[in-house]
């Protein structure tokens, strides 16, 4: 799906589901030779702490701009996404997104094409064989955002107090996500 942020266009395919995970390294190594292999970038996140596709749209949009002005914090894209998603500037609190061991993990994968000109539904379809990944609809991870328990993991990781939910609504936790990962422009 091409996606325009602001001046800049660029591919993305995101692929929400359950994957068992028994290596990091091994797990993160597919990725980076599919990654290799197809001149894209690749990242993968704790579903739990993602707030919906608007929160992934996003963080890809400001890490590829970021990129693209030489403003990044690092020079990986991929890295830099996480980054955003995570609204941290330090990456070693930012992998606390990244994905870890376990079986039936929900996760999120995005693939993006800087370049806007490949098949990223094959690319994905290669990454979900590869992986063992069993897609599950992106809607889901909007309906999983009103759970109590994604709602205290995303308020701790993202430091939402009580006060702010207060004052927005309960139904804003997703808008006070996205607040979070376009402050780190600023806090750059």
């Amino acid at each position: 799906m091409p996606v325009i942020g602001g001046q800049y266009s660029f591919g993305l395919r995101c692929i929400a589901g359950k994957v068992c995970i028994s290596d990091v390294d091994d797990f993160i190594a597919i990725l980076k030779a599919i990654a290799r292999r197809y001149s894209v970038a690749i990242q993968a996140m704790d579903a739990e702490l993602i707030a919906g596709e608007a929160h992934i749209k996003s963080a890809v949009q400001k890490a590829v701009r970021a990129i693209r002005q030489g403003n990044s914090i690092t020079s990986d894209l991929s890295m830099e996404v996480l980054l955003y998603a995570a609204g941290r500037r330090q990456i070693e609190r930012a992998l606390a997104m990244g994905v870890s061991p376990g079986d039936n993990k929900k996760i999120v994968i995005v693939i993006i094409d800087d370049d806007n000109d490949k098949d990223l539904d094959a690319i994905a379809e290669e990454l979900k064989q590869r992986v063992g990944l069993e897609e599950q609809p992106m809607e889901e991870l909007e309906l999983e955002t009103e759970t109590e328990e994604k709602r205290n993991k995303l308020m701790r990781f993202f430091n939402i107090t009580d006060a702010e939910i207060e004052a927005v609504g309960e139904r804003k936790l997703k808008m006070l996500v996205l607040e979070r990962v376009a402050l780190l422009e600023v806090y750059k």
